[in-house]
């Protein structure tokens, strides 16, 4: 994955950015280039980061969307990849001191939070059958707690149960 870089951009330069960022994540993902696209949609989010919680915000959506669409693929690779990708860019933003205002580590910790919920699905549906309820519980308990945490914001409680459902 790149590295956060830093940019030294307008606002209206970096949102063109990272529109740019998303746009050919989302082509990437539509080609089945995974790697291509887990790179944009960590480079947006890196860009984010700096930009500001709208930004952060908006990138989130992106990513999660491309989750749900991998979860109705029954892509468990490409969320076992996407999760530690996301937090891995956490690991880095914080290596660097990236993140210069509590309102930035709050939006950079949902994306921890979110990486690993999405890697946890990832795993768990690598796992036969039988042996993945376990998994999912604890996918779902994680799922409850970050909607509680920030008002339903990604409606990641529906989202489990229904990949539980069709599992």
């Amino acid at each position: 994955m790149t590295a956060p870089r830093e940019i030294d951009a307008t606002p209206a330069e970096a949102s063109a950015l990272i529109r740019g960022q998303l746009l050919e994540a989302r082509r990437a993902f539509q080609h089945d280039d995974l790697d291509l696209a887990l790179d944009r949609f960590v480079t947006a989010l890196g860009l984010a980061f700096q930009l500001g919680p709208a930004a952060s915000h908006t990138v989130l959506v992106e990513v999660m969307a491309a989750a749900r669409e991998m979860a109705c693929r029954g892509d468990a690779e490409a969320l076992s990849a996407l999760g530690p990708a996301l937090v891995g860019l956490v690991d880095q933003v914080h290596e660097a001191d990236a993140l210069l205002t509590a309102v930035m580590e709050a939006w950079a910790q949902l994306a921890l939070a979110l990486g690993a919920l999405i890697g946890q699905l990832g795993l768990s549906l690598t796992l036969p059958a039988d042996h993945r309820a376990g998994m999912m519980a604890h996918t779902r308990a994680r799922a409850v707690f970050l909607d509680e945490s920030t008002g339903n914001l990604f409606a990641l409680t529906d989202w489990i149960d229904q990949v539980a459902a069709g599992a």
